[in-house]
């Protein structure tokens, strides 16, 4: 599990793991967690374990995601009330609107929790290079 995971390493697992943990997006997280490990040179398990375990959160946050996007793009088409009636009686005329909500959600998921993860990762590489200088002989 921790085969080839430096501070700095794990520092980047964490941010990328609860950044697309929480993602709106919920048939696509593992392949793009795969894909960013192999492109970072990350550890797949623990990468996939911090995705997997923010699921509970990720279901929490779609509701969220989507209101703050409709919010940012109010132009959308609107959406009807009984939005999953309307999905089962007419699923063809509704993979626009579907595909709009996952849209906006994506949208507000970018305006949010990239800039949290970049953040976050900022002030753990500066934790981890306040320790370092404190550690001598490391």
């Amino acid at each position: 599990m921790t085969c080839g995971l430096t501070p700095q390493k794990l520092a980047l697992t964490l941010c990328i793991g609860i950044a697309l943990g929480i993602m709106p997006l919920l048939w696509g997280t593992s392949l793009i967690c795969l894909m960013l490990a192999h492109l970072f040179r990350l550890n797949h398990v623990a990468l996939q374990t911090v995705n997997f375990m923010l699921y509970p959160v990720q279901l929490a946050l779609l509701l969220p995601f989507f209101k703050l996007g409709a919010w940012l793009f109010p132009w959308g088409p609107p959406i009807p009330p009984n939005m999953l009636s309307t999905l089962i009686s007419s699923p063809g005329s509704s993979l626009h609107l579907l595909g709009w909500i996952v849209l906006t959600s994506l949208a507000a998921w970018l305006v949010t929790a990239l800039p949290a993860a970049l953040l976050a990762y900022g002030i753990l590489m500066v934790g981890i290079s306040g320790n370092s200088a404190q550690t001598p002989g490391v």
